[in-house]
């Protein structure tokens, strides 16, 4: 089986952890909290949302798919994400509202979280990583 990037993008000041260590060992996956330039999935969480964005727009043929958990939106126009792109936002605090914003500005498909708010990255983590390491062990 093949090793599968993941990079994961926090708020500034967010404790550099693995959301689910069990899952990203077992599905062989190289967690990463810097952009290196090596082809990789992204997610975005919270206002980290906005780097991974940055990262996937800037490497369209490195990224291939992207992730936004509970990303607020911008006053910035649309970007051009070719990505494969999911949204995962909690039913609480307007999730489906922020998360639609998103889908129609740069496309994808979104996925709530039935009575979440936004702080939602662990308990979405088996789903955040099926999303950018299709394939992978279970």
């Amino acid at each position: 089986m093949t090793t599968r990037r993941v990079v994961v993008c926090l708020p500034d000041g967010a404790q550099r952890v693995d959301p689910g260590s069990d899952e990203t060992t077992k599905r062989e996956v190289e967690l990463g909290f810097e952009w290196n330039g090596v082809a990789a999935g992204v997610v975005g969480f919270g206002e980290g949302g906005r780097h991974a964005l940055e990262i996937a727009a800037a490497n369209p043929g490195l990224v291939g798919r992207l992730v936004l958990v509970s990303t607020e939106p911008t006053d910035d126009a649309p970007i051009d994400i070719p990505a494969k792109t999911l949204l995962l936002y909690g039913s609480l605090d307007g999730g489906h509202r922020r998360a639609s914003w998103w889908k129609d500005r740069i496309g994808g498909r979104i996925e709530i979280i039935p009575r979440e708010g936004n702080d939602i990255l662990e308990r979405v983590w088996p789903r955040v990583l099926s999303h950018l390491a299709p394939r992978s062990g279970r």
